[in-house]
């Protein structure tokens, strides 16, 4: 999938951040469990936020994996919210795939096929588990498409299309007032995800011809920003990233809400700089883009 949505490890403490990989060990635990080794490869930070929003906390296990075979490491597994998380990013890592078999000729699409086949079985009992958020995957995709073959000139309507299949998964709330803050944070991360993903892929689109909304919307035929056109883009980031944050702290307060609030205030916001900057993708390893972010800081 994406993975912007990730802590600023810099700025989180050394427990909370092990905190957060059980989280992630969670979700990909949860994968395993629910529909087999090859749905591991579907994990996410993206979808591991997810799990943490659905979440009241939890008792983590000492376990062992094929990716750390030798030393047992906490794993926040066995928890409702981790299976619906698992259930969420099956259906949408496959109808994903699907979807971006249109955008690719028979032989880039290969790998993409691959995992369709890898993953069909258990995308099939996911659905059965969720069908409300398969179908309403499905449709919000299909209107993504639409909005794609009519070269869609706004930068809005492709994100509110994407941002509410994330949403989506706070139907199953406890109760409306959580509900109505899950929905919210959701929805917003999800259009920032969108954002993200259109400003870092903007190059590439250009070249290979792929729709991609800031070309109609900022003239961006060159493939490249202007200062003006990527200050616009960081505002409106910013603004959703803002409505999250005032979301989450109508959420009552649980063991998960510091790394929360650190996704929403310093890693979406590290991320959305890096990607403008034209650096999100040179990044050595995924746990030293804040380094990358102070030596940024520092050349300004």
């Amino acid at each position: 999938m994406y993975g912007y949505v990730r802590p600023d490890r810099g700025m989180l403490p050394g427990r909370e951040y092990q905190q957060f990989r059980a989280a992630y060990c969670g979700l990909c635990e949860a994968l395993r469990r629910r529909y087999g080794p090859a749905a591991r490869f579907a994990v996410n930070y993206d979808f591991t936020f997810m799990a943490m929003v659905l979440s009241r906390g939890g008792c983590s296990q000492w376990r062992r994996c094929p990716a750390h075979p030798l030393k047992k490491r906490p794993c926040a597994c066995g928890s409702p919210a981790m299976d619906a998380a698992a259930d969420f990013t099956v259906i949408l890592a496959w109808r994903k795939l699907k979807d971006s078999l249109k955008d690719d000729g028979f032989f880039r699409s290969l790998p993409s096929r691959a995992a369709m086949l890898l993953l069909r079985r258990a995308f099939r009992r996911a659905s059965e588990r969720r069908p409300a958020f398969s179908d309403n995957t499905r449709l919000c995709l299909e209107e993504l498409s639409r909005l794609e073959r009519e070269k869609c000139d706004s930068l809005d309507r492709p994100a509110d299309a994407f941002a509410r299949i994330l949403s989506f998964a706070a139907e199953d709330a406890e109760n409306e007032g959580e509900r109505r803050i899950q929905k919210e944070i959701f929805y917003h991360v999800g259009r920032c995800v969108y954002i993200l993903d259109a400003a870092d892929d903007l190059e590439k689109d250009v070249r290979t011809g792929n729709y991609n909304p800031l070309v109609f919307r900022m003239n961006a035929a060159d493939g490249h920003l202007s200062d003006a056109e990527k200050e616009t883009i960081r505002t409106t980031l910013l603004l959703s990233q803002r409505s999250a944050a005032a979301a989450l702290a109508l959420r009552l307060p649980d063991v998960w809400q510091p790394i929360l609030e650190n996704i929403i205030t310093c890693g979406l916001p590290g991320v959305t700089r890096l990607v403008l900057a034209g650096k999100w993708r040179d990044r050595k390893k995924e746990d030293r883009y804040p380094d990358i972010l102070k030596q940024e800081e520092e050349n300004r």
